[in-house]
């Protein structure tokens, strides 16, 4: 068996320890290989989180671009996946989206080559408002895959409803390095304290992660944190860490209204998050729209509680309310203001939910989602 997997940038490090995993498990079987092809280095959105560091991916791979995403043409993506794919001759191609149109040409080319398809599918149906005529085009593209590939349960739902056939979900979970990161973190707690006087930052925080957009609803979250911080009289604070068009916008809400002990910083890489993470007690994903939330992954593995928008692909599947936090909806700031009051009157165990959060996550591991993808490929080529 030949993979030829299509991905979009060799930025995506919680991806290369995915396809690190595989290669191990292709190895070990000595029956299959794999080949990568990464489009482009890194999105532009991402050239202020670090240096690409290529020592991660421990796979083979092709980069056909070595600049940013938004710089590869149509013709340049189609002509280069189709290289590779007639120097490979894989038996199966995974695409890692549906959204182009080198994505359709690609699709379409190996079914009149018999090739078999594989779709792996961020998108859930709360993503955006949806147009009856781009998702009638979309059910159509959806149903010539021979399998598909998941983030998650609300993903998985989505491509259900768009006509997809259930037994051709074969992953239906993302993961990030937990050992890693829960390594990363324990180094750095144990100097807590210290650290938390050396940041500027409250003895008992919230932290968001993230780029600081519109969809990720921070207004709200601060200005629920605002009121809940003026009912309950309490050292909590809130650690933004992340950078974005907002950050003004943020931080001036903060100064009109008298916000305390809000601490902004800079956006990291990941190997750096769970420096922050430690700073922390709570993480909160409050966004509009999420195809997953790694970040909730992340904080999971360290062994935070977590509050997440019900907007979250991550939410459904990862989240226990009451056991290892809560969902809730993103509009609804009375809501959002009750869980975070339920953790700045201290009536919650941050420790026992904590506990449970890394008792979860443990099933989201790279390991597990390579053996489930390795198994999904064969799956497919069989017929099965």
């Amino acid at each position: 068996m030949k993979i030829l997997i299509v991905h979009n940038q060799l930025w995506a490090h919680y991806k290369a320890i995915i396809f690190n995993e595989l290669q191990k498990l292709i190895e070990q079987n000595s029956d299959s290989e794999l080949l990568v092809v990464q489009i482009a280095s890194i999105e532009k959105s991402r050239l202020d989180l670090g240096k690409l560091d290529t020592s991660i991916h421990q796979y083979p791979y092709r980069l056909l671009h070595e600049g940013t995403l938004e710089e590869v043409g149509l013709w340049q993506k189609i002509s280069g996946i189709h290289k590779a794919i007639a120097v490979f001759k894989p038996n199966i191609v995974n695409l890692t989206g549906y959204y182009d149109l080198a994505s359709w040409a690609i699709l379409f080319y190996c079914k009149l080559k018999g090739i078999k398809t594989i779709l792996s599918n961020e998108s859930t149906a709360g993503d955006h408002q949806r147009d009856k005529l781009k998702e009638a085009i979309k059910s159509f593209i959806i149903k010539q895959f021979d399998g598909y590939f998941n983030f998650g349960t609300l993903s998985k739902n989505y491509l259900l409803a768009l006509g997809a056939k259930p037994q051709k979900m074969l992953v239906n979970r993302n993961c990030v390095d937990n050992v890693a990161l829960k390594n990363i973190y324990e180094q750095h707690f144990h100097n807590r304290l210290l650290s938390q006087k050396r940041f500027g930052v409250a003895p008992q925080n919230f932290i968001f992660v993230g780029r600081l957009i519109d969809y990720k609803n921070l207004l709200n979250f601060l200005d629920s944190f605002a009121e809940a911080q003026n009912q309950i009289k309490t050292d909590w604070g809130v650690i933004i860490l992340g950078d974005g068009e907002q950050k003004e916008v943020l931080k001036n809400l903060v100064e009109d209204k008298k916000i305390r002990n809000v601490s902004f910083q800079s956006g990291v890489s990941w190997q750096q998050v769970p420096e922050y993470l430690a700073l922390s007690d709570v993480l909160v994903l409050p966004s509009y729209s999420e195809p997953w939330g790694l970040v909730v992954n992340e904080a999971m593995a360290c062994g935070l509680p977590v509050l997440v928008s019900e907007k979250c692909g991550c939410a459904i599947d990862l989240v226990r309310n009451g056991e290892n936090g809560y969902t809730f909806s993103p509009y609804n700031k009375s809501e959002m203001k009750t869980l975070l009051s339920k953790f700045m009157d201290n009536t919650q165990n941050l420790q026992a939910m904590g506990k449970v959060s890394q008792q979860i996550i443990q099933e989201y591991s790279p390991k597990n989602v390579a053996k489930e993808m390795y198994e999904g490929y064969w799956s497919v080529l069989r017929g099965q």
